[in-house]
C-alpha cells in the first residue's frame, strides 16, 4: 500500500435517511492521529455540503475529524472526493452487507468523540500526540469490530482502551444512530467509482437552519485546522 493511501471513515449532518447516493458536495481528507491506516482523519469541506460541519471542540466551520467504516476501500490525502450523505456504507467492506447500515453503537461512540465527551479519550496533545494516537487506534479498531470489518482485537474485561470504549457503547448506545451519518465518498462527480465511507455528525437543527441561511449570504467557511 502506498504511504499516502489510508483506509478511512467519516461523520455527516442533516436528517438525510436515504442510503442511495445523491450528490451533496465534496471534501478533502488529511492525516491526523493514529497508526491503524484508519482514523483519526481531518476532513475539510471543499464544495458546500447540505450542512456545515462544525468542529465542536474548536468551533471551526467546515472542518471535522472522522473515522473509517470499511477496511478494503482507500483514500489519498489532499485529494477532492465527491460526497453523498446517508445512513449506510456502500459498495465495499469485509462484512455487514451492501448497503451496510451504520450501527447505533458506532454512532454513539463517534458522537461522544466529536463532542469531546468520549471517556478516556486523550484529546490533549501535550506529549506530541502519542496518547491521542493510542486513543484513535483503539477507537478505530472498536468501530471496525462493531461494523464487522475485523475480529475483536482485545480480550473482554482486559480494561484496555478498546475494552472500555466497547463497554461504554454497549451500556449507553440507543436504538437509533441519532445525529451521526455516513459520508459516502466517490472519486467522480457521477458517483460511479466508490472510494470510502466516513463518519460525520449533524449539527443541531437550529444551528443547521441558521447556517443554511448563512449559505445564501455567502458565509460558507472553507477553513482548515492544522494537524
Amino acid at each position: 500500500m502506498i504511504a499516502t493511501l489510508r483506509t478511512c471513515g467519516i461523520l455527516l449532518s442533516l436528517a438525510m435517511l436515504v442510503t442511495s447516493p445523491a450528490f451533496a458536495g465534496s471534501v478533502k481528507l488529511y492525516d491526523n492521529y493514529g497508526n491503524t491506516n484508519g482514523g483519526e482523519f481531518k476532513a475539510q469541506v471543499v464544495s458546500p455540503l447540505p450542512f456545515v460541519p462544525i468542529d465542536t471542540v474548536t468551533n471551526e466551520r467546515g472542518v471535522f475529524e472522522t473515522f473509517c467504516l470499511e477496511k478494503n476501500e482507500y483514500i489519498a490525502f489532499d485529494t477532492e472526493y465527491f460526497a453523498a450523505v446517508g445512513t449506510a456504507a456502500l459498495h465495499g467492506g469485509l462484512g455487514g452487507g451492501d448497503p451496510d447500515p451504520l450501527d447505533p453503537r458506532t454512532a454513539y461512540l463517534y458522537q461522544q468523540f466529536v463532542t469531546g465527551n468520549l471517556t478516556d479519550y486523550a484529546y490533549a496533545v501535550g506529549d506530541g500526540g502519542v496518547a491521542r494516537a493510542a486513543s484513535a487506534d483503539a477507537l478505530q479498531h472498536v468501530i471496525w469490530y462493531i461494523e464487522e470489518e475485523e475480529a475483536k482485537t482485545w480480550i473482554d474485561g482486559d480494561n484496555s482502551l478498546m475494552d472500555r470504549y466497547y463497554r461504554d457503547a454497549i451500556a449507553h448506545a440507543g436504538p437509533t444512530i441519532g445525529d451521526a451519518r455516513v459520508l459516502n465518498l466517490w472519486t467522480d462527480a457521477a458517483m460511479t467509482q466508490p472510494a470510502q465511507d466516513q463518519l460525520v455528525l449533524t449539527p443541531e437543527p437550529a444551528v443547521t437552519a441558521l447556517l443554511a441561511l448563512g449559505l445564501g449570504l455567502g458565509l460558507f467557511g472553507r477553513t482548515r485546522r492544522g494537524a
